[in-house]
């Protein structure tokens, strides 16, 4: 079947505005990304206890709900929580990258490579993503919400 979706381009939009002792330090930056046909926006209520839950895997060949990793052009992690942190883990099969939420923050990727180190120090291990999973160490349950655009 042909697709009748017409592929769009994504506008991502960061805007900081700061003033300190009368002087402005805004700063806008955009990132204009062409060619995206398929966009997945979803809330999931992540449970604590602890537990690493996988919210997106991302491989060669998709099928079912598995995402295209070579079309990926776009990954956003939103905490919703007003009080809790969560931690979004950006794996591949050689490498994982933590970054913790706080609350009403977000965490983003603009590519489908993922680099980190086995111990503190620099990146030694670059690979494609291809499991995004979600972390909650906290009793109660936190909202979450995934942006996926791909090509």
């Amino acid at each position: 079947m042909a697709t009748t979706v017409t592929a769009s381009t994504l506008t991502v939009t960061i805007q900081e505005n700061i003033t300190l002792n009368g002087t402005a330090y805004n700063q806008n930056m955009q990132k204009t990304i062409t060619g995206i046909g398929n966009y997945h926006k979803a809330i999931y209520t992540v449970r604590g206890s602890g537990v690493s839950h996988n919210v997106a895997e991302f491989v060669a060949i998709p099928s079912g709900d598995k995402f295209n990793v070579e079309d990926l052009r776009y990954v956003r992690v939103t905490n919703l929580d007003d009080v809790n942190n969560v931690t979004a883990s950006f794996s591949s099969s050689g490498a994982s990258a933590g970054i913790q939420c706080t609350p009403g923050s977000s965490a983003m990727l603009f590519d489908k490579r993922v680099g980190a180190s086995g111990l503190s120090g620099p990146i030694s291990k670059v690979g494609a993503l291809d499991t995004l999973y979600l972390y909650n160490p906290n009793a109660s349950g936190v909202d979450v919400e995934v942006v996926i655009a791909s090509k």
